[in-house]
């Protein structure tokens, strides 16, 4: 079984700004963990650590038998995949050069044009815009082909930070719709969510993290709910409260 494990994570900017401070969690093969707390909290910052775009000041990240804090670790061989709050989609490019762009490690070419029609299949605007240049498409289409290019490379693991920020409430929904449908796919997913309530609702576990990034709970929404730090924290009780209405 493949499991993502980070322990005692420190990440600093610069030299006095404490970013996260010896935060642990785990995500174990199938799973889908959710990542809960205020903005500023040290959510994001932990997610960049585990996808290299963030250098920690110590502490241990493994996948498996990989170190992915060892120099020469290959994320996307390992089969991790990672959507940025900011979509990172290629504005220059089309909806269908952004697609291809996700496979650009790959040879098998007749499975990746298959693999392209099951995006397709899964986000039918990016087939109806497969021309237009990613820089004219709405933030909710960027996140959907953000979301789809990942797939491009298998992803075993795929981190989501904040996958629904700022979409209207019917892309909200799809979003959710796919994490579930990845997850029911085999797809492991670590994910970055405001949206705390239907996180939790979707998610196996979750931890909820603190600034300046500490984790002051996690487990299963009972546990949660057991929890009166993080039930104070939340401003809800993960038990009670309704995911159609959001957070």
């Amino acid at each position: 079984m493949t499991t993502l494990t980070v322990h005692d994570l420190f990440v600093r900017y610069g030299k006095s700004i404490v970013a996260v401070q010896g935060a642990s969690i785990e995500v174990r093969e199938g799973e889908i963990v959710s990542l809960l707390g205020q903005n500023g909290a040290g959510k994001s910052t932990i997610l960049k650590v585990i996808a290299g775009l963030q250098p920690p000041l110590s502490g241990e990240v493994s996948f498996g038998d990989i170190d992915l804090l060892h120099k020469g670790a290959n994320r996307i061989a390992a089969g991790i995949a990672y959507v940025p709050e900011d979509r990172g989609v290629f504005a220059s490019l089309s909806v269908g050069e952004n697609l291809r762009l996700g496979a650009v490690t790959r040879r098998d070419r007749a499975g990746v044009d298959a693999d392209i029609e099951m995006q397709l299949e899964r986000f039918p605007i990016l087939r109806k815009y497969w021309s237009r240049g990613a820089s004219l498409l709405s933030g909710g289409e960027q996140q959907q082909l953000s979301i789809a290019r990942a797939l491009m490379i298998r992803p075993k693991l795929l981190l989501l930070d904040e996958p629904t920020l700022g979409l209207a409430p019917i892309i909200v929904d799809l979003i959710f719709d796919v994490i579930q449908q990845l997850n029911d796919e085999g797809v492991t997913i670590l994910l970055v969510e405001q949206n705390a309530v239907r996180s939790i609702a979707i998610s196996d576990r979750s931890y909820v993290v603190q600034a300046p990034g500490r984790i002051i709970g996690s487990g299963t929404a009972q546990e949660l709910a057991d929890n009166a730090a993080v039930v104070d924290y939340l401003g809800f009780s993960p038990l009670g409260a309704d995911p159609a209405k959001g957070d």
